[in-house]
């Protein structure tokens, strides 16, 4: 199938994409230890590189339409994702010591600090929080807009900073904020530049202004839900930062009463949206803590994860936001001294499986196609400029920075574990 063709010709075939790719993929310990990681993650990081511009990435592609992912604005998911990839590059930037990442870094910081708006909480707020009101099991539709209609979610001034896609409150989700203040954190321990220190106490506040007492963060300031994603996201922010600042008795308080609420409520109720933020979270906490807490609450949600969720994950799809919370799953597992158990080799085999799958999904210099499965073959130039970036799925000719973003930070963790 020559040329950018009619989306019918591309589709020819993608019937028998699962059954043809589920018979020649056979992925094994073996395959795992071929991968030279270090490898793919440098051409993730050089793509980025080259590809950012004012602080951001290109938010993706799909190949199959023939049309770039949001070219000319940024939605709240954009911005969050954007914020996912620059939390992962600062990880890899911490690792590597590359020096060509700084400036990039820099660039994003200054980019989110440009998309700030400023937020705080009210006394009567305070007090309505404190006596739980925000989780009311009943009528929250009209709660949210009784206190919305009152000016009492949030104020749109304050100490704290949130960061938005359009500087409208809607949409200025907490899990963006976290992962801002994560990239700050990470950054500066990697660098030892503190020329962002202001911006990070504010990113601090912003996110804790979404903390919902007893309970994780709601989803943004006109919210009063709370979702897996900014739950998982803002516990890990909070355990950086408290780890990297511990004279900060205050941060330090919320995040004991964040740990227990989150400890309880996940595991007596894993969700797979939380497994990897949370694993990664409570694998921070081990470390700073050693905390046997942490320690019981990964090896529940790794059994949970073996036990239940491990089906969902498919054999065909970009699964990296799973591994990065398996990988730190493992490396606390390992520091604890459970290195042969069952749940250990079920956790290991499965996390093998995706290690060897990783050059498959990630786009290669000079590619411009890629085997649907059958005689189908989608062939689109424009695949070229991506090369480094990951596929969302290998039946899904679509990359997006997120994609990329999590099989980059995932394999940070594995060789910083030696878990490869």
């Amino acid at each position: 199938m020559g040329g950018l063709g009619s989306s019918c010709r591309r589709l020819i075939g993608l019937g028998k994409v699962a059954a043809a790719f589920l018979a020649v993929v056979a992925l094994d310990a073996a395959a795992a230890d071929a991968v030279d990681i270090p490898a793919v993650m440098r051409l993730t990081a050089e793509y980025w590189i080259a590809a950012e511009s004012d602080g951001f990435l290109p938010y993706g592609f799909d190949f199959l339409a023939d049309k770039p992912l949001e070219p000319d604005r940024m939605s709240a998911p954009n911005l969050v994702r954007q914020a996912v990839a620059s939390f992962a590059v600062a990880s890899y930037f911490d690792y590597s010591k590359d020096a060509r990442l700084r400036d990039p870094l820099r660039r994003s910081l200054s980019a989110y600090r440009r998309k700030s708006i400023p937020v705080g909480k009210g006394d009567a707020q305070r007090v309505l929080e404190n006596v739980r009101i925000l989780s009311l099991p009943v009528a929250r539709w009209k709660l949210k807009t009784a206190l919305d209609r009152f000016g009492l979610l949030y104020r749109p001034s304050g100490p704290g900073d949130l960061v938005s896609p359009n500087g409208k409150y809607d949409g200025a989700v907490a899990g963006g904020v976290a992962l801002t203040l994560l990239t700050e954190l990470v950054y500066s321990r990697a660098s030892g530049d503190d020329s962002f220190a202001e911006s990070r106490r504010a990113w601090l506040h912003g996110l804790l202004s979404l903390r919902i007492p007893g309970g994780g963060f709601r989803q943004e300031p006109v919210s009063i839900d709370d979702s897996d994603y900014d739950n998982g996201e803002g516990w890990l922010a909070l355990a950086v930062y408290a780890d990297q600042h511990r004279d900060d008795t205050q941060a330090a308080a919320e995040l004991v009463n964040l740990d227990a609420a989150l400890l309880a409520r996940y595991s007596e109720s894993p969700t797979i949206k939380f497994l990897g933020w949370g694993g990664m979270a409570a694998a921070q906490r081990f470390s700073t803590t050693r905390d046997p807490r942490f320690l019981v609450y990964v090896q529940r949600q790794a059994d949970a994860f073996v036990e239940r969720f491990e089906r969902q994950t498919k054999l065909e799809d970009n699964n990296c936001a799973t591994l990065e919370g398996i990988a730190a799953m493992l490396a606390v597992l390992a520091a604890s001294g459970e290195t042969d158990s069952k749940r250990v080799a079920a956790l290991r085999s499965w996390s093998s499986r995706e290690v060897a799958k990783l050059p498959r999904l990630q786009i290669q210099p000079g590619q411009q196609g890629m085997a649907l499965g059958g005689d189908a073959y989608l062939r689109n130039p424009h695949m070229a400029s991506y090369a480094g970036g990951f596929l969302w799925s290998l039946q899904e000719p679509m990359t997006r920075v997120d994609a990329a973003a999590h099989c980059l930070s995932a394999m940070v963790t594995i060789e910083r574990a030696h878990l490869h």
